[in-house]
């Protein structure tokens, strides 16, 4: 029982920050003019590993 707290308190604490990095990078990327190529895929790389990230502590029960 103290794994499925712990597990459950991780996925809480890790979710509000991974939230406010998808959340800014989403932003950035509105106005993909400002950038270069390279930040360009930067930034799309962030989104991405963020949302795998996001998939991987919802599966966390």
């Amino acid at each position: 029982m103290a794994d499925q707290k712990s597990l459950a308190k991780l996925r809480h604490d890790l979710s509000n920050p991974l939230s406010a990095i998808l959340a800014e990078t989403q932003l950035l990327l509105l106005a993909p003019e400002k950038y270069d190529e390279e930040t360009l895929a930067g930034l799309k790389q962030i989104e991405d590993l963020a949302r795998k990230m996001r998939q991987m502590l919802q599966s966390i029960e």
